[in-house]
């Protein structure tokens, strides 16, 4: 079994958050990191590696379909044969804080991208894991 770790933002606290799951399910499952920007995991898979784990990091834009379907295409080179044991979504989408009818499209639509659209691509994609 392997588990899966994404991460969108670059906020410090979701870096840290992800930092503590991937590391806590190190200890029994291989990981994969997904983040826009490696500098957000690879300390991270570093560490697990480092530690006697197994850990991936893999640059990914999840409101991206292509980036997500080239990403889990990765994992499942990397780890075959291996299922699905877990899948955190961290991802820190743009947030407003309005009432509804006061968004603009262009708000709605951020925040669509990466907590809607994002994790139901990811949802899918990662059952064909299981």
């Amino acid at each position: 079994s392997l588990s899966l770790s994404l991460s969108l933002s670059q906020t410090k606290t979701n870096i840290l958050i992800g930092r503590s799951v991937a590391i806590k399910f190190a200890q029994t499952y291989p990981v994969a990191l997904l983040a826009r920007n490696p500098a957000n995991y690879e300390s991270i898979v570093k560490e697990i590696n480092t530690a006697g784990g197994k850990a991936i990091g893999i640059s990914t834009d999840v409101s991206s379909e292509s980036s997500m379907k080239n990403a889990f295409a990765e994992i499942q080179k990397e780890f075959k044969g291996k299922n699905l044991a877990a899948a955190v979504y961290n991802v820190g989408g743009k947030f407003v804080r309005k009432p509804f009818l006061e968004l603009s499209l262009e708000e709605y639509e951020a925040g669509y991208e990466a907590n809607g659209y994002a994790l139901s691509t990811s949802a899918l994609l990662a059952f064909n894991l299981c």
